[in-house]
């Protein structure tokens, strides 16, 4: 598992704190659009839609102030080079989606042959966050498109996991994060997702569902 950070991604910007009040993002991600309206209430933020190329023309043509990708793929497709404001956003900032650049395999179920090979590639830290990440949004019942963001991450002997969920507007949200010894992580995707549902998680996330979907997302003005 490589660079989990989102990017913010600019011609004319430095950063987001750069951006001027009002200022258009490029953005469909849910749990992005939440974050940065928690951040800057007065974003105008805008579906960005296509392929990575597409959307880094769209930047370039200036239907957008800056957009939000994933720092990883960019990366791997060697695609930063040409944009003039690169600037990764830390963890704490914008926390990533389950998953976020980790590699998986798929194989046949029953072919042991395969398991192996496969497991003789797995990193164990890797294995253990995803895992802890995947526990969370199973737990909560959170669907790819919701309003969540949980990211796991080893710091040294310790595991930092850090979650968001809320009205995609950012006007209600949940955060939590935890810090805990590698040894004693393996349960703590559930054990977070359950202080979160005690706390009225499943309430706020079928609530932003009602607005979740609609052409034109709700913002905070």
């Amino acid at each position: 598992r490589q660079d989990q950070s989102d990017v913010f991604l600019s011609h004319k910007y430095k950063s987001l704190d750069d951006l001027p009040q009002g200022a258009v993002v490029g953005t469909t991600s849910l749990r992005r659009r939440m974050q940065l309206l928690v951040q800057r209430p007065d974003l105008k933020l805008k579906d960005l839609r296509g392929n990575v190329n597409t959307r880094l023309r769209k930047l370039a043509e200036g239907q957008y102030d800056a957009i939000i990708l994933a720092y990883i793929g960019l990366h791997r497709l060697d695609l930063l080079k040409d944009i003039p404001h690169v600037d990764k956003l830390s963890l704490d900032m914008m926390i990533p989606p389950m998953g976020q650049a980790a590699l998986g395999i798929e194989i046949v179920q029953g072919n042991e042959r395969l398991r192996e090979i496969a497991e003789s590639l797995n990193d164990a830290d890797t294995y253990l966050c995803t895992q802890i990440e995947r526990d969370f949004i199973s737990k909560i019942g959170a669907g790819c498109s919701a309003p969540v963001a949980c990211n796991a991450v080893r710091e040294g002997d310790e595991i930092v996991f850090r979650v968001m969920l809320g009205f995609p507007d950012g006007s209600k949200i949940m955060r939590e994060r935890a810090v805990v010894p590698v040894e004693t992580s393996e349960n703590l995707g559930n054990e977070i997702a359950e202080i979160m549902i005690a706390n009225g998680a499943l309430e706020l996330l079928a609530e932003a569902e009602k607005v979740a979907f609609k052409d034109e997302m709700p913002q905070r003005l």
